[in-house]
């Protein structure tokens, strides 16, 4: 079975096909053009289970075309090469994957630089930490109901954000999950803002689309092509957001991103539009970054992608087996400070027309449910899902910020949609608590003591203070200006 989208035969073919498609942002134009035979580059942070240096080189390249080698340099002058190993996307995801490979390798400690083919990737974590960028929620969102305007670089900021990212020479890149946002065919209305973005593939045999909404070419335009100047910059350490869940973008985020599952975790049972897909969480991992001498920053990854905004439903159980496997991950250590990265905040604040009558406007409760007795060893908590920028704190709890402006369109611009909730989490709008799966009531926080919401596109720039636990944050917009300064120290931050 074939889709619609052709599958270029060339990489000529594929730049060619993608820089035709308006849905690629003006902004992207010089970052985008593929190079030796390789769509994207770049480095990815990984368990040490998983690549003793805690470094993992990927490259994205058409299909047919063999995976490149890296080149490396090492601190003392050595030099040498290093095969990559092929990435394969399950023979199930049918016509929706049959244009990209992507390839892997584990980068030793020790090297100065390296290289795949003839693209440089970040070859090594720094010995002092001094600046981390951060943002989530990227892509351009394309559905039936919703239509963004990926055309234009003002509505769709994603790849000016990438460059501005990049121009602060970061040490390390967080991303707070959600890249994948193109989830249906552009409408015919919309052409202007959407034509050429590459939607689901359809299966003409059966007049019918598959039982998730991602392509390859779909997972190019969202992310492998805007992100080239972030990939550049520095290692990346990513999480799964909720449009990576397998019945929406989850075959891309395994073939391209996931760093623990095989690429081929997310593929539905049976080929064609009657399969069904699985629900899959990645275990729970930590890596540390060291800041200064006797000061390491551990963080401690999460995969969110499954659950409920609304309601403690039966994922819960599951998902607090991942927060108890982190809450083991964080227990404290001398010289050490843990924050918590996972893509659905446990304290999240959304537009309230994103909420049912008698529901507060809390989002993620399965998250908050889930985690709840087990976050107490963190001095912060970074996620992204609601798409703003977001500070959240309640008494007893460490911070939770929210990193969700990174380029897709917020459910509303109007700071009024987004008031602080009468009650605590996991609470309904009459302070009664809410039922789980069973229909037993759960334990609710108390009321949030402190919210900023800022709805403007940026990213964050986190450095460390002297002190251990302090950390100044800032806030900045598409073209790199601060709009907020905060300030953390140990469980608490506040922002002018």
């Amino acid at each position: 079975m074939r889709s619609r989208l052709a599958a270029p035969k060339t990489i000529a073919a594929l730049a060619g096909c993608l820089a035709a498609a308006a849905f690629l942002a003006p902004a992207a134009g010089a970052a985008s053009t593929p190079r030796s035979g390789i769509v994207a580059a770049y480095t990815l942070i990984v368990p040490t289970s998983v690549s003793k240096s805690q470094l993992q080189a990927r490259a994205v390249v058409p299909n047919g075309v063999a995976c490149p080698k890296v080149k490396k340099t090492y601190s003392d002058g050595r030099t040498s090469t290093q095969a990559m190993t092929m990435r394969v996307p399950g023979a199930t995801t049918g016509p929706a994957f049959t244009s990209l490979r992507a390839c892997e390798a584990n980068l030793p400690s020790g090297l100065k630089t390296a290289s795949v083919g003839a693209i440089y990737v970040p070859a090594r974590l720094i010995t002092h930490t001094k600046k981390i960028a951060a943002f989530g929620d990227v892509g351009c969102r394309v559905t039936t109901k919703l239509v963004q305007n990926c055309a234009s670089p003002s509505d769709w900021p994603m790849a000016k954000i990438a460059s501005r990212i990049a121009a602060e020479k970061p040490d390390v890149i967080f991303f707070t999950g959600d890249f994948l946002y193109r989830e249906a065919n552009c409408p015919a209305a919309d052409i202007a803002k959407c034509g050429g973005s590459p939607g689901p593939a359809f299966v003409p045999e059966a007049g019918k689309f598959p039982p998730f909404t991602d392509t390859d070419y779909s997972w190019a335009a969202d992310a492998l092509i805007p992100m080239a100047p972030a990939f550049a910059a520095a290692p990346i350490l990513a999480t799964r957001g909720n449009h990576e869940s397998c019945f929406r973008g989850g075959n891309g985020w395994m073939l391209f991103f996931e760093t623990q599952l095989k690429p081929d975790a997310c593929a539905p049972d049976v080929a064609g539009p009657d399969g069904k897909t699985p629900q899959t969480i990645a275990p729970s991992y930590a890596i540390d970054l060291p800041v200064s001498s006797g000061r390491k920053l551990r963080v401690v990854m999460v995969d969110s992608n499954e659950g409920s905004n609304t309601k403690v439903n039966k994922w819960t159980p599951t998902q607090r087996t991942a927060y108890e496997a982190a809450d083991k991950l964080a227990a404290p250590k001398s010289g050490r400070e843990s924050w918590l990265i996972t893509h659905r905040p446990m304290f999240g604040v959304d537009a309230k027309s994103s909420f049912d009558p008698g529901e507060l406007n809390w989002t993620s409760i399965t998250q908050t449910a889930a985690g709840q007795g087990l976050i107490s060893h963190y001095n912060m908590m970074l996620a992204s899902h609601v798409h703003v920028s977001q500070v959240v704190e309640i008494p007893g709890q460490p911070a939770q910020l929210v990193l969700g402006n990174g380029g897709s369109v917020p459910d509303s611009f109007n700071p009024e949609d987004y008031p602080k909730p009468a009650f605590g989490p996991m609470n309904d709008d009459q302070g009664q608590p809410l039922k789980d799966a069973n229909g037993q009531p759960v334990t609710p926080y108390p009321n949030l003591d402190y919210l900023k919401t800022w709805i403007k596109y940026g990213y964050f720039v986190f450095t460390p203070k002297e002190k251990a636990g302090q950390w100044a944050i800032s806030q900045r917009d598409v073209n790199g200006t601060q709009f907020t300064k905060c300030t953390s120290v140990a469980k608490k931050t506040t922002c002018n």
